[in-house]
């Protein structure tokens, strides 16, 4: 299986970490460009999509603190959200489900980046607890105690917007 095989999940994943769409396929780029390059020192000890995943964790960690270096010397609009487009269902369930986008986006950003990153890689990356340990460098409770203390705060922020759980 090839690294193109995947390059959908990473862009995905870059999208929700990054909630900026031009930003997620440049940091997607960066991931494959990095993996082809390193792909002779993938060891196989994880499939080659949480390998793709783990590098992309990375790159958008990076790609935030860039930003957050950027935001402190220039004022941004906060009003700007992510572009996620996932054509099931119909018009009308394309717009509630991208209202319901971006009211998460919305709430995930409320999170601290730890939390968020726990998240994402947890439910949407479809990472175990053990496989976001390795890559994250940090205790597999720690991961559980973060997902499971952002999960209430992310119903209560999703119920603010109307979204009932």
């Amino acid at each position: 299986m090839t690294l193109e095989a995947h390059a959908e999940s990473v862009l995905a994943l870059c999208r929700r970490m990054l909630r900026d769409h031009a930003l997620a396929e440049d940091v997607q780029q960066q991931v494959l460009l990095e993996a082809h390059r390193d792909f002779d020192r993938f060891e196989g000890r994880s499939s080659v999509r949480h390998w793709l995943l783990a590098i992309a964790n990375h790159r958008c960690h990076d790609a935030i603190k860039a930003r957050q270096r950027r935001e402190r010397r220039i004022c941004l609009d906060d009003t700007a959200v992510a572009d996620v487009a996932d054509p099931s269902g119909g018009p009308a369930a394309e717009v509630a489900r991208r209202q319901l986008a971006r009211a998460l986006d919305g709430c995930l950003a409320r999170l601290s980046p730890e939390s968020r990153t726990a998240l994402v890689l947890r439910f949407y990356a479809g990472m175990s607890y053990e496989e976001m340990s390795a890559q994250l460098q940090v205790k597999s409770d720690t991961l559980q105690t973060r997902v499971m203390r952002a999960l209430p705060v992310i119903r209560r922020c999703l119920e603010t917007k109307g979204w009932a759980t």
